[in-house]
């Protein structure tokens, strides 16, 4: 099911007035605000959309500010994260005490970086700025001669950098550098903007399913057969390759291959982040978008084919390529435009922008089978096997669609699926 995305991006800039990381922010709505109850949720909805989006979208090459509360980095989403471009906002709401401070101390100690929000001096927070790399001070919660102060005891005695944060003139910017802030954050450079995309919205359900697979150690051929059955899944993990987290230069085949490039441990905590992320509107069956059902039965179907008629070598580049022939459908967009976002194997892409290849032909056959164009069909399949009949095909075609009905009809239940 196709959904809008939408993430708040405000630049934070250096001295010399030059763009040195972004703050990204929750946003459900392309309105300029967010309306937060549940802290997990909107930093799990940020890092989805962050992946979803591209980190070379959103940041080129600078540095993501996101914000979190303690507790969260032990929910294993933050992982994903490339490490060197990553600084964790510690709220200022944040409970304070030695487990926050562990926490904190591994994160450190895998490489990524912290800044405190909106800071407040206490002394519970001594631990906290030890370990921190910035700090940002909120300039109207204080006068000209507060912050100045405020400034220079922190400086005797810690080695972070200090954002002024709120500036709303360019005298004021001027002011704050004069007394020794590094970085800047206010209206006076940019507000707040909005950026939207579209994506697909997995099943809640097959989201559990596959997490709880993960997590029982379960053989990749059973996980891949999960992940079949949600469209809107393959087309998200094949973004999540593409983006700079994991600039592979390699094109993708087969879903097994993306899988195993992304590992385990990182699937699987993509799919818990998903999970947090999740309103849970989506819990229902896939009879809600015939198209991705559609996708469903012709790539089991141009699978199957190529396992009887073609080639099992080819067997995973025709699955992908027929689930991939309806999702640009569904997002509105060119094959062109739609292999801009995803980095697939040039026989999958060539086959289905311009028949190109044996793969080519199959998705040329697919076409006029669906459009009951038997004439046509048959004189392609005869190209592609002249010991194939249009009457197998309707065969293989009847039997996925027998097996999609059979999981709708269990509930999605994973031993239903296998």
């Amino acid at each position: 099911m196709k959904k809008p995305i939408y993430i708040g991006r405000q630049p934070i800039i250096d001295n010399d007035k030059n763009i040195f990381g972004y703050e990204m922010l929750f946003r459900s709505s392309n309105e300029n605000f967010a309306n937060i109850v549940d802290n997990l949720s909107a930093t799990a909805g940020v890092l989805e959309n962050i992946y979803d989006m591209g980190f070379t979208t959103l940041m080129s090459d600078k540095i993501a500010f996101i914000n979190v509360v303690p507790h969260i980095l032990n929910q294993e989403i933050m992982d994903l994260l490339p490490k060197e471009r990553i600084v964790f906002e510690i709220l200022e709401t944040s409970k304070i005490d030695e487990t926050a401070v562990s926490i904190i101390k591994d994160f450190k100690n895998r490489g990524f970086s912290f800044a405190l929000d909106d800071f407040v001096y206490g002394k519970e927070w001594e631990p906290i700025i030890r370990l921190s790399d910035y700090v940002k001070i909120d300039v109207k919660q204080y006068s000209k001669s507060e912050i100045k102060e405020i400034l220079l005891s922190l400086k005797n005695y810690y080695k972070i950098k200090f954002l002024a944060e709120k500036v709303e003139l360019d005298e004021d910017f001027k002011f704050y550098k004069s007394l020794g802030f590094d970085l800047y954050q206010g209206y006076f450079f940019q507000k707040p903007s909005v950026l939207s995309s579209v994506s697909l919205d997995p099943s809640y359900a097959i989201l559990i399913n596959i997490f709880n697979a993960f997590q029982a150690n379960t053989d990749i051929k059973q996980i891949e057969t999960l992940f079949k059955m949600s469209p809107e899944l393959i087309f998200r993990l094949l973004r999540l390759i593409n983006s700079v987290a994991y600039d592979f230069a390699m094109k993708i085949s087969s879903l097994n291959q993306a899988i195993v490039l992304l590992g385990y441990d990182n699937v699987s905590r993509w799919i818990l982040t998903m999970i947090f992320a999740s309103n849970k509107s989506n819990k229902g069956n896939l009879g809600s978008d015939p198209i991705l059902e559609s996708a469903i039965v012709k790539s089991r179907t141009m699978e199957a084919i190529c396992n009887n008629f073609i080639s099992k070598n080819l067997a995973d580049k025709a699955f992908l390529a027929g689930m991939l022939s309806f999702v640009n459908v569904v997002l509105g967009i060119s094959f062109e435009d739609l292999f801009k976002k995803i980095n697939v194997d040039f026989m999958i892409s060539n086959a289905l922008i311009g028949h190109k290849g044996k793969l080519g032909e199959l998705v040329e056959f697919m076409e006029a089978f669906y459009d009951s164009d038997y004439f046509s069909a048959n004189n392609i399949l005869k190209k592609i096997n002249p010991f194939a009949t249009i009457n197998d095909i309707l065969k293989i075609d009847s039997d996925a669609l027998m097996y999609l009905e059979a999981v709708k009809k269990s509930g999605y239940g994973f031993s239903n699926l296998i």
